[in-house]
């Protein structure tokens, strides 16, 4: 039973945040609000019982947190090599008219950013990394599916910036990503890995979102 619910929960998550994202026309804002009551307010309605054992940063060992540090620095120098070498084919323009459309204007990036930075960060590891790897218990799908959704959920943001083959190449590097963050939590049975990890990869991409944002 919690097999299924970690299948269909989020497909539907998804499905409606694509739709937000894509379908309706509303602020970043909106689209936040409703992507705390997805990932973390029905999720805590649905499993508060369980106590969300994946919070207890304390057990998280050295070991953990060293190797997750080093893959973070790795991973944020990626994203911007990445960048680097697919500007050419990466449709600048229809991103920042994404990003005027969304409210995000170079006057409120820095606080955007620091939301994205922490508190979408910890949002998306508690659910993609937390409770969806928890519904699999010890199978071998919790490392693959929920690090496959937390790839798909990325369509949403990167559809109308990215030709199908970069989108493509996007979705499966978020799906390899997710999986690397999902083993570096294996160790302490904790979140706090792979949201360092996180972090340090939204650092790569806001670095390059102050570049588009400010100096393009």
């Amino acid at each position: 039973m919690k097999k299924f619910v970690g299948i269909v929960l989020p497909l539907i998550s998804i499905t409606i945040l694509i739709w937000i994202e894509q379908g309706l026309e509303v602020e970043y804002v909106w689209k936040t609000v409703a992507k705390a009551m997805l990932f973390l307010g029905i999720p805590f309605l649905l499993f508060r019982k369980t106590g969300f054992p994946f919070l207890r940063f304390r057990q998280t060992d050295k070991k953990s947190m060293s190797i997750a540090i080093g893959s973070g620095l790795a991973i944020m120098s990626a994203i911007i090599w990445a960048f680097i070498i697919l500007f050419p084919f990466i449709d600048i323009d229809a991103l920042l008219i994404d990003l005027a459309d969304a409210g995000i204007t170079p006057t409120v990036f820095p606080f955007v950013a620091l939301y994205i930075l922490f508190g979408n960060s910890l949002l998306e590891e508690f659910y993609f990394r937390g409770q969806l790897p928890n519904l699999f218990a010890k199978s071998r799908l919790r490392l693959f599916l929920p690090s496959f959704f937390f790839a798909i959920y990325h369509i949403a943001i990167f559809l109308p910036w990215f030709s199908p083959a970069l989108l493509a190449l996007a979705v499966t590097g978020l799906w390899i990503g997710g999986i690397i963050f999902q083993l570096a939590n294996e160790r302490s049975q904790t979140i706090f890995p792979s949201w360092t990890i996180h972090m340090f990869a939204d650092i790569g991409v806001l670095l390059v979102g102050i570049y588009i944002m400010y100096f393009y």
